[in-house]
Parts: C-alpha cells; structure tokens; sequence
C-alpha cells in the first residue's frame, strides 16, 4: 500500500489521545496517512503524539480540530462518545468515525445531524500506554493483520475506511448495528477475561507459597502454548484438561478444593463460580473433540450443578 493511496482521506483529526488515539495515530502517519491536529483532555498526550509525527498540531478544542481536518477519528471512552458529538462544531464535508466496539454509528446521530459522515470502526486489539511508545515497526508489526469492525451507511465513506484498514494491513468486517453487542462480548471474553483469569490463577499459587512473579513466569508459557495451540487447530482440538479427558476425580477435586477455601472472601467464591461455568461451556468442546463419552459427559454436568457442601 503506497502512501498515495491514502491522499483521498484528506487531512486526518484524532480527538483523544490515551493509548489508542496515540498509537493508531502514529501508525496512520507511518503509513501516509495526513495526521494534522490532535486533540485531548490532557494536553501532555496530545503533545506527546503530535511530537511523533511532523507537522502535526495540538489545538485547544474538538471543534477546532474539526474544522482544520477532514476525517476525524474520535479515540476517546465509549460514554463520551454521544456528548462529544452533540458538543462538537460540525463542518460541511466532515468524515467522523469513533473507535468502539460497543457504540455503533448511531453514536454519533448528533454529526450526522450536522452534515457530518459518520461510521463506528473498532479495531480488534488492546492498546496500553506502553504500546503507544514503541518503536513504530513494533507498532505496525501489531496492528498487521487486525480484525477491523466496520459500520456506517455512508458507501463513499466505506470506501475511504476500507483503504484506511488496508493501508494498516488490516482486513475489515461489516457489522449491523444489532451485531455490536455479540461482537464486543466475544472481544471482552478473549482480551479482558483471559487476563482475569491469569490473575487468579497467579493468585492460587499463594496458596502453596509462591509468590505472584514465579506465577506469572511459571504460567506464561502455558498460556503462549494454547494460544499456539488455537493458531493452528480448531478449538475442539486444543482443548486438553479434566473435562476433555473426562476425569471426574480431578474434577470434582478442584470444586472440593475451591468451596472449602470460599471463606477466604468474595474473590474465592467468584473463583469457583467461574470455574464451574467455564468447565459446563467446555463439555460440548469435549464432546466435539470425541474424548468425552455421552455417559462421562453427563455425569460431569451433574457434577458442575450440584450444590457444594462449604463446611
């Protein structure tokens, strides 16, 4: 994708600039793309990304952003997308899209009202405020093959978005607005809870006396092992453990184990819960993989509803 390709999208705005709004910044400057003002709350970050890309602005406010840029990206929290857009001075000819995954486009009725194009575009990937200061390969490196998920009414818009993803070597999906929630659930269940669960796993080794680092280093590569695992098979085939090997005894150990320690507090017994309710999502992926007799499989969902004795 040569930087040419991206001259249609004219001069590009981003209002917000925490760790998404800097990092997709830089990476759309890096690859063409005409960044010429930021915005932000905070005015040290917005002058922190504006120093990474030449010629780039800081001005005062959204609404003069919009009026000194064509395409304007709102990296900002999904609960001040609606205000920002009511706040905002709209000019003729303005492209906006915000970055949620769990607002669609009618986020932003407000610019449309106003004359604006308005699309919701969320890419598929975290963001951290360490991330936005790499070296800008690294960055390009992480966005290379992202899941875009797109949605707006406007076809001379989707255009321009999609040459936007390309540039990124992204690819893009086209969602309803009744599609964000699914979506978004999906997204919070892969990115945020698995990091949930690492932290209480790391918080069980407590138990035995380790501390939190030895935790973390011990169970890592466990978790890079089944990301791996999930890279080149179907989740029936990654999956392992008790339940896709139908060990009732390990089981029902572990439930033993996770009640008798609930009066550690709140945290314990959400832990069991989890558990339970991961182990019953995975029996059908053990039934699928082929491991898992119809027998052994309904004695293990017996065993995950029963009630458990907490003396």
């Amino acid at each position: 994708m040569n930087e040419s390709s991206l001259e249609a999208l004219g001069a590009i705005g981003i209002v917000g600039c925490g760790a998404a709004g800097r990092t997709l910044g830089r990476a759309i400057a890096a690859v063409g793309g005409n960044v010429v003002a930021v915005a932000s709350r905070t005015r040290e970050h917005a002058e922190a990304l504006a120093g990474h890309i030449p010629g780039c602005r800081v001005l005062a406010t959204p609404s003069d952003l919009a009026a000194a840029s064509d395409l304007i990206i709102l990296a900002v929290p999904d609960d001040a997308i609606v205000m920002l857009a009511q706040d905002i001075r709209w000019q003729p000819g303005n492209r906006v899209f915000h970055l949620s995954g769990a607002s669609g486009a009618r986020a932003l009725t407000a610019a449309g009202e106003q004359g604006a194009a308005i699309a919701a575009l969320h890419p598929l990937m975290t963001f951290t405020v360490a991330q936005a200061e790499m070296p800008i390969e690294a960055i390009l490196a992480r966005l290379r093959g992202c899941v875009w998920a797109m949605e707006t009414s406007n076809d001379t818009f989707r255009a321009s978005l999609l040459t936007l993803v390309s540039a990124l070597g992204g690819r893009a999906i086209h969602l309803d607005e009744n599609d964000r929630v699914p979506y978004h659930i999906s997204a919070v269940l892969v990115a945020n809870y698995v990091v949930t669960l690492m932290a209480a796993a790391a918080t069980l080794w407590e138990s035995f006396g380790a501390d939190a680092s030895l935790a973390r280093e011990a169970l890592l590569p466990l978790l890079r092992a089944s990301v791996e695992n999930l890279a080149t098979m179907e989740s029936t085939a990654a999956l392992t453990g008790p339940v896709a090997r139908g060990d009732l005894g390990t089981l029902s150990a572990h439930l033993d184990w996770l009640t008798a320690h609930t009066h550690a507090g709140e945290e314990m017994e959400a832990l069991r819960d989890a558990y339970m309710a991961l182990a019953r999502l995975a029996v059908p992926l053990a039934e699928a993989k082929g491991t898992l007799s119809p027998d052994r499989a309904e004695s293990i969902r017996g065993l995950l509803e029963e009630p458990r004795n907490e003396e």
